[in-house]
């Protein structure tokens, strides 16, 4: 059985800006196995604008074998329908002559190069990258790992540590604790050893320093005592607190100052203020995002369709507004209101039950469990599910393993070789 997938085939960067994140991010069209973390993707035709950039591309997979005259019309199709969704102002020469793209690396590397992301920079974070799997591969081995250090110290940054909290979440959804213990423990081996983990350890030890539950003095004197680094970590640490009464503090401290103390201080301020606002605009970005999508929801004639081409832009933020506004409909005697919006959220829930195929829970399970006795038993238990799907399935695995390079070499070759012998199993068991 097919993963179900939502799948978009206009992006207007205006309008629907998550779905650009959700296309850089490698999260449009796709699906993700939550076990081991495997991708699949819908590889359909997708028309990409940007009206900023008076930018037009048609991404058409070479893979799927589409003749000229019928790659012309499919294009044309695109086209017309994003001009007949935009106001007549808005459509402009270059709607006549969309650029083609026929793998979506290279629309991806065209629309990071049109926000000023260059070759150069997407080449130094696959660098990074590899790093983290060099380094990984060889913590048994203390001479090459030193080695391994010395010769990368100029990969070794913040752009470096983020990718590895990024893969330390990323592996901790999926409940892959040996990955998330080998991340960890890497990222702290590190720290000591490089200048961007060095100030790492000295925020840590800031931020640690204040205890479990630091009152507002301690957190005051701590501000003071601290240099921007820790007082970046510590402000961070304490949001709560940074309220009216902390600036009007910290404004009367300054106000007090002089000289170089005045400088200091006033420096702290702009750093804690400038925080504040940028989480401020992403907090309200988020908001904004999730409530465009609430607002689809509500408006949507399908709604199990619309949940199905939205579910990736369906946050926990969505569904805490749904809910929010239920609340207001029922207070304000808006009765149709509250109605459609229990209609949508019984919708969401019944989608999130139904998300995952049983031949996919079931090969999630398989994963999990002892070759051959193991996944024997539990193949006999579901012998149902056990047919052509199932099959084709495990194939679809086993091909994206090979061709999967964020695997090391070794998870990789025993991933196809475990994908293999189940698929085994289950020929013997279907006949």
């Amino acid at each position: 059985m097919p993963f179900q997938v939502p799948v978009f085939s206009i992006i207007d960067v205006k309008r629907q800006p998550e779905l650009k994140t959700a296309l850089l991010s490698g999260q449009l069209n796709a699906a993700q196995c939550p076990n081991c973390g495997r991708i699949s993707y819908i590889a359909g035709p997708l028309l990409y604008h940007d009206p900023d950039k008076e930018f037009l591309a048609v991404y058409i997979p070479m893979q799927a074998n589409i003749a000229e005259p019928e790659r012309q019309k499919i294009i044309g199709e695109l086209t017309n329908t994003l001009m007949n969704a935009l106001p007549a102002e808005e459509r402009k020469g270059y709607f006549f002559s969309p650029q083609q793209f026929f793998d979506m690396e290279t629309l991806v590397r065209k629309i990071l190069e049109l926000d000023g992301i260059t070759q150069e920079m997407i080449e130094a974070s696959q660098k990074k990258i590899q790093l983290v799997e060099k380094l990984l591969n060889l913590q048994g081995d203390e001479l090459a790992f030193g080695m391994a250090v010395n010769e990368n110290q100029e990969l070794l940054d913040r752009e470096f540590f983020m990718i590895l909290a990024d893969a330390i979440e990323r592996y901790k959804a999926l409940g892959q604790e040996n990955q998330v213990k080998a991340l960890e423990a890497l990222r702290e081996r590190l720290m000591p050893l490089t200048e961007f983990g060095q100030r790492l350890l000295k925020q840590r030890k800031a931020v640690e320093a204040l205890g479990p539950r630091p009152t507002r003095e301690q957190v005051q004197q701590a501000i003071l005592d601290g240099d921007l680094e820790e007082v970046e970590a510590i402000a961070i640490a304490v949001l709560p607190m940074l309220d009216y009464a902390f600036f009007q503090w910290l404004t009367e401290r300054i106000e007090a100052a002089s000289g170089e103390e005045k400088a200091q201080l006033e420096a702290k301020r702009d750093l804690i203020h400038n925080m504040l606002e940028t989480i401020r605009k992403i907090e309200e970005q988020n908001r904004q995002a999730a409530i465009r999508v609430a607002d689809e929801l509500l408006k949507a004639d399908d709604v199990e369709k619309a949940i199905q081409e939205l579910a990736p832009l369906i946050t926990e933020q969505v569904i805490e507004i749904l809910a929010t506004d239920l609340a207001i409909a029922q207070a304000q005697g808006a009765d149709e209101l509250a109605e459609r919006i229990r209609q949508v959220l019984d919708a969401l829930r019944k989608a999130a039950a139904q998300a995952v195929p049983p031949e996919l829970t079931l090969l999630f399970q398989l994963l999990e469990a002892d070759y051959p006795s193991g996944t024997k038993t539990l193949m006999e238990q579901h012998r149902e599910l056990i047919n052509d799907n199932f099959i084709a399935l495990l194939d679809a695995f086993i091909q994206d393993a090979q061709e999967n390079s964020t695997y090391d070499p070794k998870t990789r070759d025993e991933l196809i070789r475990f994908l293999k012998n189940l698929r085994v199993q289950a020929l013997l068991l279907r006949k």
